[in-house]
C-alpha cells in the first residue's frame, strides 16, 4: 500500500501559486490562445515551465506565504492569478499592434469590401490580419525574442508581492504611455497603405469628374487592391524588420518595468 505523506506544506503551496501565474499567463500568449490546442497540452506546458523556473522563484513566493500566513491559501491564488492575467495581457497587447495594422491594412486595399455593402458577409478576420500575426510571431520565436518575456515573468514574482502590490499604482504613467504608443505603432505601421489609399481616391475623384460615365467604385476597388497587394509587396521587408523592432521595444519597456 502506498503511502503518501506532504512533509513541507508551504513548498507545495509555492509551487501550485507559481503554476497559477503560468498557467494564466500560457492562456493568453498568442500561440496557445487558439481553440485548437487542446487544454491538457497547455497545462502540461505551463507544468514544464513551472518546474523548470521553480527553484528561482521559490523564495520569493514563501515570502508571500510567509507574510499573509498558509491559511489565506485561496487569497494568494487569487493573487496570482490576477498578476498573470495583468502580464498575460499585457504580451498579447503588444500583439494587438499586428492585428489592428492588419485589420486597417485589408480595409485599405479593399479585402474587406464586401462587408460594406452586406455586413453580415463580412469576416470579422480578415487575411492580413493572420498574415501579419503569423509571420510575427514565427520571427519571434525563432529569433529568441521571447527570452525577454520570460525574464520579465520570472522578475514579477521578486518585484510584484502581496505586501507590495500599492507599488504598481505608481506605474500608471507608464501604462499610459505604452498604450498609448500601442496606437501610434498600429498607424504608423499601416501609413503607407493608408497614403496609397488617399491618393487613389483623390485621382478617382478627378477621373470620376473627367469621364463621368465610368463605374469609379468597381473601378477603384480593382486599383485598391492591386496597387496595395504591389505596395505591400514591395515594402514587406521593411515592414516586417519594423514590426519586430516594436516588439522587441515593447517588451524591453515591459521587462524593465518588472525588473
Amino acid at each position: 500500500m502506498l503511502n503518501i505523506q506532504i512533509t513541507d506544506m508551504a513548498m507545495i503551496t509555492a509551487f501550485w501559486l507559481a503554476f497559477t501565474r503560468w498557467l494564466a499567463i500560457i492562456f493568453q500568449l498568442p500561440l496557445f490562445e487558439s481553440v485548437t490546442i487542446p487544454v491538457v497540452v497547455k497545462v502540461l506546458t505551463t507544468l514544464m515551465l513551472t518546474f523548470a523556473f521553480f527553484p528561482l522563484i521559490q523564495d520569493q513566493l514563501l515570502l508571500d506565504i510567509k507574510h499573509v500566513g498558509p491559511e489565506s491559501f485561496w487569497y494568494l491564488t487569487i493573487f496570482n492569478t490576477l498578476v498573470g492575467l495583468v502580464i498575460g495581457f499585457f504580451v498579447k497587447a503588444i500583439m494587438s499592434i499586428f492585428i489592428s495594422t492588419g485589420a486597417i491594412i485589408t480595409q485599405q486595399i479593399g479585402l474587406n469590401a464586401l462587408s460594406y455593402f452586406d455586413p453580415q458577409a463580412g469576416s470579422p478576420i480578415g487575411p492580413f490580419e493572420k498574415l501579419i500575426e503569423w509571420t510575427v510571431l514565427m520571427m519571434i520565436i525563432t529569433s529568441g525574442a521571447l527570452l525577454p518575456m520570460f525574464k520579465g515573468v520570472i522578475s514579477s514574482f521578486s518585484t510584484i508581492h502581496v505586501y507590495n502590490i500599492g507599488k504598481l499604482a505608481h506605474s500608471i504613467d507608464f501604462f499610459m504611455i505604452m498604450f498609448k504608443s500601442i496606437f501610434i505603432s498600429s498607424i504608423m505601421l499601416a501609413t503607407p497603405m493608408i497614403f496609397v489609399n488617399l491618393i487613389i481616391n483623390a485621382v478617382m475623384g478627378i477621373i470620376s469628374r473627367a469621364v463621368p460615365q465610368m463605374n469609379v467604385i468597381a473601378v477603384s476597388f480593382a486599383v485598391n487592391i492591386g496597387l496595395g497587394l504591389l505596395v505591400f509587396a514591395v515594402g514587406s521587408d521593411e515592414f516586417f524588420a519594423t514590426c519586430f523592432r516594436i516588439y522587441t521595444e515593447r517588451l524591453g519597456d515591459w521587462f524593465q518595468l518588472m525588473s
